[in-house]
C-alpha cells in the first residue's frame, strides 16, 4: 500500500509542478501586470497594506495547502480516478451487452446515487493516499529536495500515467 501512495503522491506532485509552471507562463500574459506597474494603483494597494502584488499573487495561488494550484491539482487527481470508474463501467456495460448508465439516469433518484456510487471512492481514495493529516505535504518536501534528474523522471511518470488513464478512458468506448 505504501508503494500506491508513494505513486500517486508523485503522480499529484506532477500535476502540481505543471500547474505552477502553467501559472508562470500565463502570468507573462497577464495584462494585470502592467496596471499594477502604474503609480496610482501602486498607492492604492499600498494603502491597503500590499506593497508587493506578485508575492500577494504567488501567496494566494501557489500555497501548497490552500492555493489555487494545490486546489487545482486535487480536482485533477480526483478526475483521473473518476475517469478510471467510468472507464471501467463503459468495460462492464461493453461485457455484460448491457446499457446500466442509461438504465440509472431515467429517474433522478439513479442519477444521485450514481453520482454518489462514482464520486465516493474519488474522495476516499484521494483522502487516504493524499491529504489525510496532509501526507502530501510531506512528500512535496520529499520530491523538493531531490535532485533534477528525479525531478525530471516524476514529471515523466505523471504525465504518462495522465496519458495513460486519459488513453483507457477513450479506448472504453470502444472496447470488443
Amino acid at each position: 500500500m505504501k508503494n500506491i501512495e508513494l505513486f500517486w503522491n508523485i503522480v499529484y506532485y506532477g500535476i502540481y509542478r505543471f500547474d505552477v509552471y502553467l501559472r508562470y507562463l500565463v502570468g507573462y500574459l497577464n495584462p494585470f501586470k502592467a496596471i499594477h506597474k502604474i503609480k496610482g494603483v501602486q498607492q492604492y494597494y499600498s494603502a491597503q497594506g500590499v506593497n508587493d502584488m506578485n508575492k500577494l499573487r504567488n501567496r494566494i495561488l501557489g500555497n501548497r495547502e490552500s492555493g489555487i494550484s494545490s486546489i487545482r491539482s486535487g480536482g485533477a487527481i480526483g478526475g483521473l480516478l473518476a475517469l478510471i470508474e467510468y472507464g471501467l463501467i463503459n468495460v462492464i456495460q461493453k461485457i455484460t451487452g448491457s446499457n446500466l448508465i442509461e438504465k440509472i439516469w431515467q429517474t433522478n433518484t439513479g442519477f444521485i446515487i450514481y453520482l454518489i456510487s462514482l464520486l465516493l471512492p474519488v474522495i476516499l481514495i484521494n483522502n487516504y493516499l493524499l491529504f489525510q493529516r496532509n501526507k502530501y505535504l510531506k512528500y512535496f518536501d520529499e520530491f523538493d529536495e531531490l535532485g533534477a534528474k528525479k525531478k525530471q523522471l516524476y514529471s515523466w511518470i505523471s504525465f504518462l500515467t495522465v496519458v495513460f488513464i486519459v488513453s483507457l478512458f477513450f479506448l472504453s468506448f470502444n472496447v470488443l
